[in-house]
């Protein structure tokens, strides 16, 4: 019979299988295994009893013939296998055993648990079970098996590491991968309990640490990490990249850094506009208590983002990347801010990175360096920055009368939306602003009334009082409430509604224009530019109109306008928005520099969102200090260096990581423009149909007369009159000589204490 048996017996299906029962056994047995569709050794092993099926009541004449043959019928209708068959079974079953034993005996190479029997397994569900689900698996598409690939591989590491001794577990680099994953999103806790009630399947916290201490991702207070961005940038494969800056405020605690031999949570000291990395380091006890006597702490932490612009080959839309963070103070100026940026601009152009632009909220601080640096109403005489070698120019039209860029541009700016909308919101909600557009008020009464309005149900509007609340200044999503078309409906019922509905139809646009994903290139162009003829035609109709108050002194126009930082915002915005698409139809950047949903602060935003929420469950401190963040920010600088490499090394292990069910294709970009489509544009038509856009929504309110009768009613006069009366009231110039000495970086703070409601630069009176 070992003559017989074929070395892979374990292996047979099939034909084959059936070739090796006729020899053994006979062609009897083969007809019964046949008609009961059992085609493999393992098939057979796991169901034994194949003669059970003669005591069942059938028809089938293929089933009468084969029971005929194998079996005697009994008096009483029962029927008996024939003994044959039955030590033929026995023979073959002891047989499988027996080679079965072989097998396991070889594959161990005297392993301690060799005598492993057919039995045993038969004992234990565990391992019939595992028996049967990886036959499953191996008889599965390709697709099918990669997704349980990384399954596998754990259960082997598993199995493997439980028949050694504990100091002698393995695992490997995808192992390492998953717990490191686990240990960042669980905690420590959560680690510990996997780890400790499955023991062998992930390593110790010890490994863990030296994992994390040695990567690259490792980072100091006030280190700029162009090296590895550049890392980074080449394992993508791009090379253009959009940088945004924030601050948000902190734990004011001083801590002591082992690694870098210095103290964090002193408000790090600039050197043109850059940190200088480790200056709190010191041997001297009087030093130390000089610096806490005399210095206060970091109230507030600043980081960098870099967000990569996808690459041709790759629609794939990148996580941004954290290239520094430390701890300052409110004491920087406009003047850092903008030495900040030339420093990030060259260090990454060095290293094969074009940095497109910045994006910030909207502080004053900000503002000010933008418009210093893009010449947008200011300018910077001692330091020509567009004069750059690498700086981007575009063909402007001599008749272009309403924009007020200039053709050389060094960097693009854009002023973070999220922030933008929310301002927009709240001037709505202000207790201090009189919101007029003609004859028409603008007032959170209008919804107020349609909300206690029992004519109108929530299904009807979709608002809550909290959508109104003016204390909850950050609350972004009552501003897609605010834009929905069922509330737009309920409005335009109402004549007296009319002011503010128009007012929430530009935060519309607004969103529209920079945070909706879906939004084409051209609509994108109309809806900004739209925005800023309406604020325009806005702004030109309150600096003419006579407004009369029983006061005695002069009454303030600002307040029936939006806000300074509002305005400039929208007019900063669209301008470069129109000035990018101008560079792509140019050729002078890709079609994929056009991702205008990415170029916002909010990877700012969210990584302190993520950072705290690694402070642990059982923590009821939720902030953190300088240090805190530096250690937390290296786990989730480590995380998504291991989603990224999964990305792009298209390993079968892969792992999943679970994506919110609103984001689950946010990160695909499925709308890049081709560039024959961005050629098309024909970017005079769309500003045409922007501004008579705006013009057909003021119809009928009592604003346009006026301007006629001013002469500045048509797009021409209208944009020369304003730019003459926005560049005389600005006044942002800047003669520092230092600005001729740039070498640095970018850098501001978010004034959360920022009064929303003051328009400094507009002279509305």
């Amino acid at each position: 019979m070992d003559d017989i048996l074929a070395e892979n017996v374990f292996a047979l299906k099939n034909n084959e299988f059936y070739e090796f029962i006729q020899a053994l056994v006979g062609q009897q047995m083969v007809e019964i295994l046949k008609f009961q569709s059992i085609t493999s050794t393992q098939s057979l092993i796991r169901n034994p009893n194949i003669f059970e099926i003669f005591n069942m009541n059938c028809s089938e004449p293929s089933f009468l013939m084969i029971r005929e043959r194998s079996c005697f019928q009994l008096d009483n209708g029962a029927f008996i296998v024939k003994i044959g068959l039955i030590n033929n079974l026995n023979c073959l079953l002891e047989f499988l055993k027996q080679q079965q034993q072989k097998q396991i005996k070889k594959s161990s190479n005297g392993d301690s648990y060799s005598s492993l029997s057919f039995d045993f397994i038969n004992k234990y569900p565990l391992l019939k079970k595992l028996i049967i689900w990886y036959q499953r698996v191996d008889n599965e598409n390709v697709d099918d098996q990669n997704n349980n690939t990384f399954l596998k591989h754990f259960i082997d590491t598993l199995t493997d590491n439980l028949a050694k001794s504990s100091n002698n577990f393995r695992y490997s680099n995808s192992i390492k991968n998953f717990a490191l994953a686990l240990y960042i999103l669980g905690g420590k806790l959560t680690y510990e309990f996997i780890r400790l009630n499955l023991p062998g399947s992930l390593p110790h916290l010890s490994l863990l640490n030296s994992l994390i201490s040695s990567s690259d991702s490792r980072i100091s207070e006030g280190e700029f990490r162009f090296d590895q961005l550049q890392k980074h940038f080449d394992s993508l494969n791009v090379h253009y990249a959009f940088g945004s800056e924030d601050c948000t405020g902190i734990v004011k605690r001083i801590k002591y850094d082992s690694t870098t031999n210095a103290f964090t949570g002193f408000p790090s000291l600039l050197d043109r506009g850059v940190p200088i990395k480790s200056y709190y380091q010191t041997d001297s006890f009087d030093t130390l208590k000089l610096w806490f006597n005399s210095i206060d702490n970091a109230s507030l932490l600043n980081v960098h983002m870099i967000q990569p612009v996808p690459s041709t080959d790759n629609s794939s839309i990148s996580s941004p990347y954290l290239l520094s963070a430390y701890g300052i103070d409110n004491t920087a100026t406009a003047d850092d801010i903008l030495q900040r940026w030339w420093y990030i601009f060259n260090q990454s152009l060095q290293r094969n990175i074009r940095i497109i632009g910045f994006s910030t909220d909207a502080d004053p601080k900000y503002l000010r360096a933008m418009r210093l640096m893009s010449g947008f109403l200011g300018a910077l005489p001692n330091f020509q920055v567009h004069q750059h070698p690498q700086a981007f120019q575009i063909k402007i039209k001599s008749h272009w009368s309403w924009f007020y860029l200039r053709e050389q541009q060094l960097l693009l700016f854009f002023q973070d939306p999220t922030h933008l909308v929310t301002k927009w919101r709240n001037r709505l909600l202000s207790a201090t602003a009189e919101l007029y557009i003609g004859n028409q008020s603008i007032s959170i009464n209008h919804l107020h009334d349609i909300i206690e309005n029992d004519t109108y149900s929530k299904l009807d509007h979709g608002l809550t009082k909290s959508d109104i609340n003016p204390k909850d200044r950050q609350n972004f999503s009552s501003c897609f409430k605010l834009t929905s078309n069922d509330l737009f409906n309920i409005l335009n019922a109402d004549d007296d509604t009319r002011g503010t509905l128009l007012y929430l139809r530009m935060l519309k646009m607004i969103i529209v224009a920079y945070i909706e994903k879906t939004t084409t290139i051209v609509e994108r162009l109309r809806s900004a530019w739209c925005v800023v003829f309406f604020c325009r035609l806005w702004f030109t109709w309150v600096k003419f109109k006579t407004f009369y108050s029983t006061q005695t002194r002069k009454k303030n126009k600002s307040k029936y306008f939006i806000t300074q930082a509002a305005y400039l915002s929208v007019e900063i915005n669209a301008h470069n928005l129109l000035y990018l698409i101008s560079l792509v139809k140019q050729k002078q950047l890709p079609p994929q520099a056009l991702h205008i949903h990415i170029f916002n602060s909010q990877a700012c935003e969210s990584i302190f969102r993520n950072t705290r929420a690694l402070s642990g469950i059982y923590s009821t401190i939720v902030n953190f200090t300088v240090h805190d963040f530096l250690r937390r920010a290296q786990r989730l600088s480590l995380l998504n260096e291991i989603k990224c490499k999964q990305l792009q090394n298209g390993s079968v292990d892969n792992l999943v990581f679970p994506i919110h069910y609103k984001h689950r294709v946010e990160r695909q970009s499925s709308f890049t423009h081709s560039q024959r489509e961005i050629d098309e544009i024909d970017i005079e038509q769309v500003i045409t149909d922007a501004y008579h856009q705006a013009l057909d929504m003021l119809e009928g309110i009592d604003i346009l007369n006026l301007l006629e009768k001013n002469d500045v009613l048509e797009l021409k006069p209208l944009s020369e009159y304003l730019f003459r009366q926005l560049n005389f009231d600005s006044k942002k110039h800047n003669y520092s000589s230092q600005i001729c000495n740039l070498d640095d970086e970018v850098f501001e703070i978010d004034d959360d204490n920022e009064e929303d409601e003051t328009t400094n630069d507009l002279n509305m009176n």
